[in-house]
């Protein structure tokens, strides 16, 4: 896997006219002659073009063809945002703005990733007002917030930077901010020391306000599809045991097990708690049950009462427990 992903996938003929497109917006052409083909193929080579290349934030995804079918020639017509000075301002400004990442160039592959989710879930915000910026790493770094598409390309764009290879993964999810409907979705699929994970950024972003959350972070395929749908031809992620939960020790198997960990934790003076919780028969109440559990423990510690908050992602059976 590269950091071109969708560019290698396609054959020798389809990346002559990825290379045209590309170029063609780079060079904030009007009008971009291809050789004639059907009308969904070229939009998906130009979708490919956008998701391979972050940086091209200027181009609205819809665009015009116009067709030649005597000559057998299509011409695009793209929809530019920006006027080019302008859009040429917004790109040193984001390559700018990568600098932030420097001091991670000889880190390992992890610690990048780590930096890079770490930074994302504190600096930015997901854009529920879905600004004109916002499906756009433009959006991330002058605005501070966008949605998943723009949080994606971002986390794209700084792993670009950093050496690491990533894409753009588009497809559905069950939506937290709305009961679990599945909405249209965009998250990241990483390779990291030699082997691929998807990433959610948006969803760890958007799960609570009171710590950094990883129920998303270096997924298998396997886990990523209790609540994702992947649409086309990524890599296959079938790693299990790297996730955040795994590496840090945080997968409880019984009940005796989150209790010894919820009473070390409080020895340790934790008051915030993070766990991924296996082998539950029964899911109803589960919260009920850990919160008195929870407090069960406090009180045995501190002999004393004390009030808490749970979060939960049921569909990745982790808690976060907060102790006021």
């Amino acid at each position: 896997m590269n950091s071109s992903y969708y560019y290698s996938r396609l054959t020798d003929d389809k990346k002559a006219i990825y290379k045209t497109i590309l170029a063609g917006l780079k060079a904030f052409d009007k009008e971009i002659k291809i050789q004639l083909m059907p009308m969904n193929e070229i939009t998906m080579i130009f979708n490919y073009v956008l998701f391979d290349n972050p940086l091209i934030f200027y181009v609205s995804q819809s665009f015009q063809q116009l067709r030649d079918l005597y000559n057998k020639k299509c011409f695009i017509v793209p929809e530019y945002k920006y006027p080019k000075p302008l859009s040429k301002e917004f790109t040193t400004a984001i390559t700018k703005y990568l600098q932030v990442f420097d001091s991670l160039k000889e880190k390992s592959d992890l610690d990048k990733e780590l930096f890079v989710h770490n930074y994302c879930l504190e600096t930015f915000t997901y854009d529920y007002q879905f600004g004109d910026s916002a499906h756009s790493v433009l959006g991330v770094v002058m605005n501070k917030t966008a949605v998943c598409e723009g949080i994606a390309k971002f986390v794209k764009l700084a792993f670009d930077y950093l050496g690491l290879s990533s894409l753009v993964v588009v497809g559905k999810a069950k939506s937290q901010a709305y009961n679990d409907k599945m909405e249209p979705h965009a998250w990241n699929i990483v390779k990291i020391n030699g082997n691929t994970y998807h990433l959610d950024v948006t969803f760890d972003m958007t799960l609570t306000t009171k710590m950094n959350r990883y129920d998303y972070f270096n997924l298998s395929e396997e886990d990523i599809k209790k609540d994702h749908i992947i649409t086309g031809d990524i890599p296959a992620c079938t790693i299990v045991g790297n996730d955040y939960f795994s590496t840090n020790l945080l997968i409880m198997h019984s009940r005796a097990e989150f209790e010894n960990h919820i009473v070390k934790s409080l020895k340790q003076n934790k008051k915030n708690i993070l766990v991924k919780i296996t082998n539950i028969q029964n899911t109803k109440d589960i919260a009920d049950k850990i919160m008195e559990i929870a407090v069960q423990q406090y009180g045995k510690i501190y002999n004393s009462s004390v009030k808490l908050e749970i979060g939960y992602n049921l569909n990745q059976m982790v808690f976060e427990i907060n102790f006021k």
